[in-house]
């Protein structure tokens, strides 16, 4: 189900009832917490990855030429994730109960990856994404882990932030930094 195009930058509430704190897999500081993602999300989730692709939206203003590009494109996107991950694990991030973006995170053997961080526009330096990647980082060290992801180019705010938080760039490619953080014993 497509959102349509009035809600693209408003983001839908799932229709579930709340989360338990306690049930969280990382635990984040209040407000913040991550809950599994359901299939009842889905309208939020198009609604934010809609907010990611200022880039189509500006490219392509009509609704009707849009909103199917959109709709393709976070399908790729979700393909892709599948594939290249396939034991990766989604949650939503929510703040006071309510969701403000979505977390992908591999782990395996050899390093915890974040797979995918997406923040709705309106919670953006809250430090809602910050919260996550310190519990992936405590998470991280105490496994003995590396813990990775890739950031665009043209991200500078993500790339200011995983700096600020002690990750390192390993390699770089077109499109994309690697970057990891060791932490102590990593």
């Amino acid at each position: 189900m497509a959102v349509p195009f009035a809600r693209i930058g408003r983001f839908p509430r799932p229709d579930h009832t709340p989360y338990r704190r306690l049930s969280t897999v990382y635990p984040l500081p209040e407000p913040f917490a991550l809950r599994d993602r359901t299939d009842t999300d889905q309208a939020f989730v198009q609604a934010l990855y809609a907010s990611t692709r200022e880039d189509l939206r500006q490219a392509l203003p009509d609704p009707a030429q849009l909103l199917p590009l959109l709709a393709m494109q976070q399908n790729a996107q979700e393909a892709g994730f599948r594939r290249q991950f396939p034991e990766a694990r989604q949650w939503l991030l929510l703040r006071s109960g309510l969701p403000i973006g979505r977390v992908v995170v591999d782990a395996a053997a050899q390093d915890l990856r974040v797979v995918d961080i997406a923040i709705v526009p309106e919670a953006r330096r809250s430090g809602a994404a910050t919260a996550v990647l310190q519990a992936l980082q405590a998470h991280a060290l105490a496994q003995g882990l590396p813990l990775c992801l890739a950031v665009a180019h043209g991200n500078h705010a993500a790339q200011s932030l995983y700096r600020r938080l002690g990750f390192a760039t390993t390699s770089e490619d077109g499109t994309h930094a690697q970057m990891v953080w060791r932490g102590e014993h990593a």
